[in-house]
């Protein structure tokens, strides 16, 4: 669907930033932008974070050294073409790491968002009450706790993600900081809560 509906944004007179390529470079940048939408499937994380780790030991790349060994040293064309497997896998993840970003942000965005996040998947869960099904993961606001559920959704998923990425960009050192930040924040709260159980039994 959202490739969908950006190539009717993108085909629209005024609109199109691919007017000038040729057919076969169109293709390949649609190509592009339909895998990079599909990677941002969390069905999938696992095996592509795993793959993408791989590629970075093959290549020997590390705190953003050898990151000439990611496009072959051809034309840009040839480089385009013949390398077009490993290209479209670090694009991919760039868009992946974006996507997964929220908790990388300032502390307030991070905490805004987080907010207006759970705001929709409750939304979902009253409606999935409301029709007699089950509620999706996350979904119930009865029983969701949402500063415990992003302690796991840091660490296990986010974190990770971006040590990977920080080989290839160092430059977003500063959003570990942030993550680190918001994963203490986030811990914090729980065990706050947890004292307050206790202090009612």
């Amino acid at each position: 669907m959202h490739a969908s509906e950006s190539f009717k944004i993108i085909f629209k007179e005024g609109s199109n930033i691919f007017e000038r390529l040729s057919p076969e470079q169109f293709r390949i940048a649609r190509r592009r932008i339909i895998e990079c939408i599909l990677a941002t499937d969390m069905a999938s994380h696992g095996k592509k974070l795993a793959e993408v780790k791989a590629k970075l030991t093959m290549l020997e790349i590390e705190n953003g050294k050898n990151l000439d060994k990611l496009i072959l040293p051809e034309s840009a064309k040839d480089a385009i073409i013949k390398n077009n497997a490993t290209v479209q896998m670090f694009l991919s993840e760039c868009v992946h790491t974006a996507d997964l970003s929220n908790p990388a942000k300032m502390n307030t965005i991070f905490i805004k968002w987080t907010d207006l996040v759970y705001q929709e998947f409750f939304a979902q869960g009253d409606k999935e009450k409301e029709l007699g099904m089950n509620y999706s993961m996350l979904c119930d606001r009865n029983t969701t706790n949402i500063h415990k559920s992003q302690v796991g959704f840091i660490s296990f998923i986010v974190m990770d993600q971006f040590e990977v990425m920080l080989n290839i960009c160092p430059e977003i050192k500063v959003y570990m900081d942030n993550l680190k930040m918001n994963l203490k924040y986030c811990e914090d709260k729980v065990e706050q809560t947890r004292k307050d159980n206790v202090s009612r039994i």
